[in-house]
């Protein structure tokens, strides 16, 4: 990463931040966890007992979706036929070869793993990804770049090439 673009990046967190924040977040925490605390030491509410009754609470409706669900799996699974039993697993198995079969293509792709910009030719960086290309990367390896041409501006994903990965031999002798 560029010294510009973390020059850039900095200058965006700080935007967000306000100044009094900036300037004075040690003393905001300061005076939070003094009132936090001074609320604790003197308070009526039984904080036990409320946290045990939530999370016995929770623990049950956990515990009753959980029956539900395998209640409904299973009525599910009885009502099936032969056919059905054979098709389901089929249909998965023809699935995950699929996306494998699509990232292969992907990673070896020549158009999709160049790592020059496709607008102008020119060079291009990575940039952190957003939360879509994190979502394609379940299925096929993407990392998302940035032109170095300022007058271009593509930003955009690549598929991450294919690359055997040797393991170091042990030394024979």
């Amino acid at each position: 990463m560029t010294e510009e673009v973390r020059r850039r990046q900095h200058e965006r967190r700080r935007q967000i931040i306000p100044p009094f924040l900036r300037e004075y977040w040690v003393e905001i925490a300061i005076v939070i966890g003094l009132a936090l605390g001074l609320f604790l030491m003197f308070e009526r509410i039984q904080i036990r007992v409320t946290l045990v009754r939530g999370l016995n609470a929770a623990i049950r409706w956990g515990v009753g979706a959980a029956s539900q669900t395998a209640d409904t799996l299973i009525r599910f699974v009885t009502t099936l036929g032969l056919s059905e039993l054979i098709a389901i697993p089929l249909l998965l198995i023809v699935l995950l070869i699929t996306a494998w079969r699509v990232r292969w293509r992907a990673q070896h792709t020549p158009a999709l793993t160049d790592l020059h910009c496709p607008r102008c030719k020119g060079n291009i960086h990575r940039v952190h990804r957003h939360m879509t290309d994190r979502l394609i990367s379940i299925i096929v390896p993407v990392r998302r770049y940035h032109c170095t041409n300022r007058e271009c501006g593509w930003s955009g994903i690549r598929v991450a090439a294919h690359t055997h990965k040797r393991h170091p031999r042990a030394s024979s002798g």
